[in-house]
């Protein structure tokens, strides 16, 4: 009877891996010998390291260790570097032991290493190491047979099924290659020029013609009753090629990629720079890294771009009408040759200003924005700004896949703030009365000529928006409520709000009435009013909102005031980290990293709820000192200015006469004695406003002062740019600045740049604020519920503290930098708020009075003058 069981099972598994192997072998001579073998003893020689993919480490005893899932003396993430450019310190080697750790195990790292430890090259070593590596492995496994077959059939069968799996993921890898090499040659002939055009394209000429005029808007355009066009597809391949086409696409099925998410495109880009510095050995074979992003990054079409004045979505619908009407006048035909693009995107490694010189080249060019999207699934890196993966719909529209795959979010201190706007919606007055002025006008024109029901979701849309601008206009103090109760308050509780969204998309109603109305104010000679350009597009936006809402989310009515030049509403999502769970569900690891990542408990609500694999218990927590040695760092808690008074710069305090005498004379002192750039970091534009009159433009110290600008739409970098050319023409300068702006983050203040670093008070968010009010509600209601994360005054704590260690960050920016950094308030001696700072600098800070400061100060600039004088000597000399 077991005979009879075994065989059974024999014959089942030796058929299902026929069905699987004959479709992924068919092609590939390499993979057709593998399960070749019929005796158990030769399929029992095929093995998961026989596609050369898992690491083989040896110990100095001799023991080995294959795939780097033993974690002993052995294990890669303890002896390797994982072709790291330089000989690693021992806080890089650990910190990338720790990534390759998980990424073998899965689950989630929370991974703190200050900045300028090379902390983006730590991430991204280890990572690609073990896709080289291990990829294929994990695709072998997906195929292998399921664990709880292995109780009844017989080993030597096992030993088979895993042997064919292991040929699968080999014959999938050969295809991948040929399509990869495939596309290498592809581009290469588009590139290459005949007296007839190019091989690929010998019958088009330049595809987008920047100087034609806009589509043509004549009525019939913008009628509700004309249905948008069907996009033709566009097979880039030749038809007799389909077959050969499935079978590689079917190839990319399950591939394993690292998505890698920043804040913004440029800290990508120094992604992708680093990338370039890493071993080619190291990486996986053909290595292919793209950038995605939305449309206001990656169109190419100037004429487009030109007429795209409401925003985004504006933007979106004028690039979706003109590539329809690709073959008419203003029409864009690069997404015909999007699939160029992507064969540069997959065999080339480029930025978004490479993507972009490319897509507005004559000659093998193409759609940057759809290149890119075509070249997703099949690459082995994504390079992601937040925005774009937070988002449901822009995640999607994209093409990200993240079941399986590995997410690493580096800057990871931004992380919670960007999924919270990116699912939060602003609607002004001004952009309110926009949309019912325009409403009007559209239904003037066409109301006559549209069907019963599009006449009657026109009309629902216009009394929606009058409701809004009515309560809008009518505000006299701020408040706060549920998404219900606006809905009630305004009267519009009985609105089909799914049915006006669904409208609104499958009418391209907003580009419509945007498109008609702006042609009426040019023959008029009018101009839109400021402030109302998204017109239609926020009610759209509004209402998507309101359609995805919680009992946890809230409508902020904000009125007119100080802080609001005019009166607008604010939709808040407070739990939006409840819908990026599910994305983190279906990973395989989840890597969050950055230089100040505390408190680690505000990550929690992101991972709650899963598996033990990825829940609490797994977690791995990383805290790395400074590469920097310790005598290269001063750091000094400042409790008293140099005349004795305590220091206290809480908002009802630091205006004092008494305050301000002290923390000008810190200024001055500070400033004379640092032999560089000297940088202070205030807590409020405001504040800074009230020291800066009598600085701005003068002197501190004999050095000259900048100050950042407050304006959102003037050069926020422009002072910065000022500032350090003082520095390196005039040997030293001062830079006034605000925590929490731009020159607060992701500025490089590096060597001479910034010698002193201070931050003046504790820059606490303004406890008014209704959106902060509302969250830390929030969060004290799920801490009561027993729910894991901060509590509201914990989540306002870390609010401050992280701005505070963003700072002192930007001082040490390589492991023979140095800097003197002054936290100057009283409070920062008490033990709550020191524990707050960053590790590696609390471990070395001392509190004092700032008369023994400066002396002390004084001696560490001198000692570390005459260090570097004596290394130029050296150097000179050899």
């Amino acid at each position: 009877l077991r005979w009879c069981v075994s065989l059974r099972y024999v014959v089942i598994a030796l058929a299902h891996s026929h069905r699987e192997a004959v479709g992924a072998l068919g092609t590939s001579a390499e993979a057709m010998t593998a399960p070749a073998a019929s005796s158990a003893s030769a399929c029992a020689t095929v093995t998961l390291r026989a596609s050369g993919m898992a690491p083989d480490v040896v110990d100095k005893s001799g023991a080995q260790a294959t795939g780097g899932m033993a974690e002993s003396a052995s294990a890669p993430w303890q002896e390797d570097s994982f072709g790291f450019p330089h000989p690693p310190y021992p806080v890089q080697l650990r910190f990338m032991g720790e990534v390759y750790r998980t990424l073998d195990r899965g689950g989630v790292a929370i991974l703190e290493s200050p900045t300028g430890t090379g902390k983006t090259l730590s991430l991204l070593c280890p990572a690609l190491a073990w896709l080289r590596r291990r990829e294929q492995a994990v695709l072998a496994e997906a195929h292998a047979p399921a664990a709880e077959d292995d109780s009844v059939v017989e080993d030597w069968a096992l030993e088979h099924r895993r042997g064919v799996a292991t040929a699968i993921a080999q014959a999938k890898f050969q295809r991948r290659r040929n399509r990869r090499e495939a596309r290498r040659q592809r581009l290469q002939r588009a590139a290459v020029v005949t007296d007839r055009g190019t091989i690929g394209q010998r019958e088009k000429a330049r595809r987008v013609d920047h100087g034609r005029p806009p589509l043509p808007t004549g009525e019939a355009e913008f009628s509700l009753e004309t249905s948008p066009a069907l996009p033709k597809f566009e097979d880039p391949f030749k038809p007799e090629e389909e077959d050969k086409v499935a079978a590689e696409e079917a190839a990319y099925d399950g591939k394993l990629q690292v998505i890698f998410c920043s804040r913004t495109h440029t800290q990508l880009t120094q992604v992708l720079h680093e990338i370039e510095r890493i071993a080619n050995d190291s990486v996986p074979e053909q290595l292919a890294v793209v950038t995605l992003g939305a449309r206001t990054n990656l169109c190419v079409n100037d004429s487009v771009r030109a007429r795209a004045r409401s925003g985004a979505m504006h933007l979106n619908d004028l690039c979706k009408k003109a590539t329809e009407k690709s073959q008419e006048v203003g029409g864009c035909t690069l997404k015909k040759t999007a699939h160029i693009m992507a064969d540069a995107c997959l065999t080339q490694l480029m930025d978004m200003e490479a993507m972009a010189r490319r897509g507005r080249a004559a000659v093998a060019g193409g759609c940057p924005y759809y290149g890119s999207r075509q070249a997703a699934r099949e690459a082995d890196v994504l390079l992601v700004p937040y925005a774009s993966l937070v988002n449901s719909e822009t995640r999607r529209k994209l093409g990200i896949q993240t079941e399986g795959n590995i997410l690493i979010f580096d800057e990871a201190h931004n992380l919670l703030e960007a999924i919270s706007d990116a699912n939060s919606v602003t609607l002004s007055v001004l952009q309110a009365k926009a949309a019912v002025d325009d409403l009007e006008t559209y239904g003037t024109r066409y109301g006559a000529r549209l069907t019963a029901a599009n006449a009657v979701k026109l009309k629902q849309l216009k009394q929606f928006s009058v409701l809004v601008h009515r309560h809008l206009g009518s505000l006299e103090r701020s408040s706060s409520q549920t998404v219900g109760a606006f809905l009630v308050g305004i009267g519009a509780d009985h609105f089909d709000l799914p049915g006006l969204s669904s409208f609104l998309e499958s009418t391209e109603l907003p580009r419509k009435v945007r498109g008609y109305c702006d042609a009426v104010r040019v023959k008029g000679g009018t101009a839109r009013p400021s402030g109302s350009a998204s017109s239609v597009y926020g009610i759209s936006e509004l209402l998507s909102a309101l359609m995805g809402s919680t009992g946890s989310d809230r409508i902020l009515c904000q009125a007119k005031g100080p802080d609001h030049d005019v009166a607008s509403l604010r939709y808040l999502s407070l739990d939006a980290e409840a819908r990026f769970r599910d994305l983190f569900a279906s990973a395989r690891a989840i890597i969050f990293a950055g230089g100040t990542l505390e408190p680690r408990a505000e990550f929690a609500p992101l991972y709650a709820g899963l598996s033990d694999k990825r829940g609490s218990q797994g977690v791995v927590n990383f805290s790395g000192r400074h590469v920097v040695p310790s005598q290269n760092i001063f750091a000094r808690f400042v409790t008293h200015g140099p005349g004795g008074n305590r220091l206290d710069f809480r908002k009802d305090m630091r205006g004092s006469a008494a305050q301000i005498v002290e923390l000008r004379a810190i200024l001055e002192a500070a400033s004379a004695a640092s032999p560089g750039g000297a940088i202070f970091f205030f807590p409020s534009f405001d504040f800074l406003a009230s020291v800066s009159p009598q600085l701005s433009g003068g002197r501190l110290g004999g050095k000259q002062v900048f100050v950042e600008a407050r304006k959102l739409g003037s050069d926020a970098e422009g002072p910065f740019r000022s500032f350090a050319a003082a520095v390196r023409k005039d040997g030293g300068a001062v830079l006034l600045a605000v925590n929490g702006a731009k020159l607060s983050e992701g500025i490089d203040f590096k060597d001479d740049l910034c010698r002193l670093v201070a931050v003046v008070g504790l820059p606490y968010p303004n406890a008014s604020d209704l959106g902060l009010i509302e969250k830390m509600r929030f969060l004290d209601r799920c801490r009561a519920e027993g729910s894991p994360g901060l509590s509201g005054r914990e989540f306002y704590a870390a609010r401050c503290m992280k701005g505070v260690n963003q700072c002192i960050g930007r001082s040490l920016r390589h492991v023979g930098d140095w800097a003197a950094i002054l936290l100057l308030d009283h409070r920062y001696a008490s033990a709550n708020i020191s524990g707050a700072v960053s590790l590696w600098l609390r471990e070395q800070a001392i509190t004092a009075p700032y008369s023994n400061v400066q002396r002390d100060m004084l001696d560490f600039f001198s000692a570390r003058t005459r260090q570097l004088s004596t290394m130029e000597s050296a150097v000179l000399g050899a």
